[in-house]
């Protein structure tokens, strides 16, 4: 039997939007239960499983669940880039395989809390409890990585048409602005013992749409290159 690949097509203004509905329906529902939680005590309720469903600053639930699968997108998006790059004789084949397996890694620190719960609990471990800004400990490994990261990849920003770089400088200062920049307002009025659900609202909207912002750049490098991804499902052990 003949084996016909199966042609999907991907329209890139409709998956952005999709995208941009998923954070706008986690940062919706943040701020319903924590409005809910100020008029009374919810954790203390039978609804606690909505609050911990919805709330930015608990784990294992939606707002986690679209951040960790938005990284793998992106990572599975430069595996396919990074896969058809060398066909094109291109020398930015593992510049895009390092982003691939960076955002990977990314995207299972984000499901595993790795950042949180394994470096920030060994730094606690090694040197004490942090204080003020640094009352969360785990950025002082990550914000040298960041720079490392971003010093490797500013040739490989420079080789890219304009439109492109812009995007993904504008993904990674957003993104950035978020897991860094507001994670320390957040790290200061936790240590001021401030409700800090206003600050966990912005730090992991701004996080998810850097990510959706570099998603759709990477669907319009894939569209405008004209890539294609053909799957075939072979059976190894064949009818003769």
């Amino acid at each position: 039997m003949l084996n016909r690949p199966v042609e999907v097509a991907v329209k890139l203004p409709k998956i952005t939007r999709f995208l941009g509905a998923a954070v706008a329906l986690a940062a919706v529902g943040h701020i319903v239960v924590h409005a809910l939680s100020f008029l009374f005590d919810i954790t203390n309720t039978p609804f606690v499983g909505i609050f911990l469903f919805f709330s930015m600053g608990q784990e294992a639930n939606l707002p986690t669940y679209i951040s960790a699968l938005n990284l793998l997108l992106s990572g599975v998006l430069c595996g396919i880039i990074a896969f058809h790059e060398p066909k094109l004789k291109n020398r930015l084949g593992w510049h895009w395989a390092g982003l691939s397996a960076g955002l990977v890694l990314m995207s299972i620190d984000e499901a595993a809390k790795i950042h949180e719960g394994i470096v920030g609990v060994f730094l606690e471990m090694s040197i004490g409890r942090g204080t003020g800004i640094f009352y969360y400990l785990w950025y002082l490994v990550y914000i040298p990585i960041v720079v490392i990261v971003g010093f490797l990849y500013f040739p490989f920003l420079k080789c890219l048409p304009l439109r492109y770089s812009a995007r993904f400088c504008l993904a990674a200062s957003v993104f950035l602005s978020g897991a860094i920049g507001l994670e320390m307002l957040e790290s200061v009025l936790k240590y001021a013992q401030i409700n800090t659900a206003i600050s966990m609202l912005f730090e992991e909207t701004l996080e998810m749409l850097g990510i959706v912002i570099l998603i759709h750049t990477l669907l319009m490098y894939l569209s405008e290159r004209r890539f294609a991804l053909t799957l075939n499902f072979a059976n190894s052990n064949r009818d003769k």
